[in-house]
């Protein structure tokens, strides 16, 4: 005997957007209500600017939600930033080649991450406190290279372009490297086994181990891409003015954390995905385009953002609260229809 199939494809549907529920309620919302107060939203040219407001932060959530996916946090992304792109900075004015200085900037970025990682396995200091030490002495080191100072450079890349001010069919470079590193990370979470690692760890460490899984190689390499995507960003923020600025990146971690907890990934790990961190930045990105666009003060957009979050992370709770009462409903109409759970016929 078997199910209706519209009915279990409808199923289907609604436990894989459940997680997704809030973040785009949400943008919609959002949407809505920015088409009443602020008409000048929707303007192309303002549009273009949001997008690429949400693209540093956006890329920096995107390597977070990998952290906070396994129960961890990176408090130390925003130090990346600035370290990255102060040392851009000076390999460019050293006279490296553009290739040499991403692929290095990435590297630095790496590096920054798998101390973190090693810190929190191989040391078991926990990850709150070993990112927030990294914090200070990354940000420290930045201070020290650069003695305080911002570093300018003037050149001409096009591959520079990509990270910076370029276009391309109309678009800027800075989205369309946001889209290829959120598809990336989408890939990588829905489709490979290591993504699927990642959400065991973060159910349960210890039983993922018991499982066969590498948690220590697996904590190591998540901490590892939060640390690349933070240099990714911090290239782009310095190509954007030609110059490499020590306080670049301040907070970022704290917008990073708020975009992915908006988007619906738990900090408690997980649950969650990168459709919702997508989401999350678009929206964050939008919130201040719009308050912007109001002329509220700024100190007035804190609390604004603070209270969103507030909300974001209550409508969550609220969806996963409703999602855990429905299941077991749906494995009963399952079982009295003969099928089992999943919607497979017999």
């Amino acid at each position: 005997m078997s199910t209706n199939p519209l009915s279990r494809i409808g199923g289907t549907v609604l436990r894989r957007m459940g997680s997704y529920t809030p973040p785009l309620v949400m943008l919609t919302s959002m949407l809505v209500l920015t088409a009443i107060l602020s008409p000048n939203f929707f303007q192309q040219q303002n549009l273009i600017n949001v997008a690429r407001q949400s693209t540093i932060i956006g890329i920096v959530a995107v390597g977070m939600t990998f952290v906070i996916l396994t129960g961890g946090i990176d408090l130390s992304v925003g130090s990346t930033i600035a370290l990255v792109a102060v040392s851009s900075a000076m390999m460019i004015q050293s006279g490296l080649s553009m290739i040499l200085v991403i692929l290095l900037a990435v590297a630095i970025g790496l590096v920054v991450g798998i101390v973190n990682g090693v810190g929190v396995t191989f040391l078991q200091i926990q990850p709150f406190v070993m990112t927030l030490a990294m914090l200070g002495i990354v940000r420290g080191a930045v201070f020290q290279t650069s003695n305080g100072s911002p570093k300018d450079f003037f050149v001409s890349s096009s591959l520079l372009d990509v990270f910076g001010n370029g276009k391309y069919l109309g678009i800027p470079g800075p989205v369309v490297l946001f889209v290829v590193v959120a598809v990336a990370g989408l890939f990588v979470l829905r489709y490979l086994p290591f993504g699927r690692y990642v959400y065991a760890i973060g159910g349960s460490a210890e039983a993922a181990r018991l499982s066969g899984v590498r948690t220590t190689r697996v904590v190591i390499t998540v901490y590892a891409i939060s640390g690349a995507c933070a240099a990714i960003a911090g290239v782009m923020t310095a190509s954007r003015l030609s110059v490499g600025d020590p306080t670049a990146g301040n907070l970022a971690e704290l917008d990073a954390i708020a975009a992915v907890v908006i988007g619906g990934t738990s900090l408690m790990g997980g649950v969650g995905g990168m459709v919702g961190t997508i989401a999350g930045a678009l929206l964050l990105a939008m919130l201040s385009n719009v308050l912007n666009l109001m002329g509220v003060s700024p100190y007035y957009q804190l609390i604004v953002k603070g209270a969103v979050i507030i909300f974001a992370v209550v409508l969550t709770q609220f969806a996963a609260r409703a999602s855990s009462r429905r299941a077991p409903r749906l494995l009963t109409e399952e079982a009295g229809t003969g099928a089992p759970p999943g919607g497979a016929t017999t």
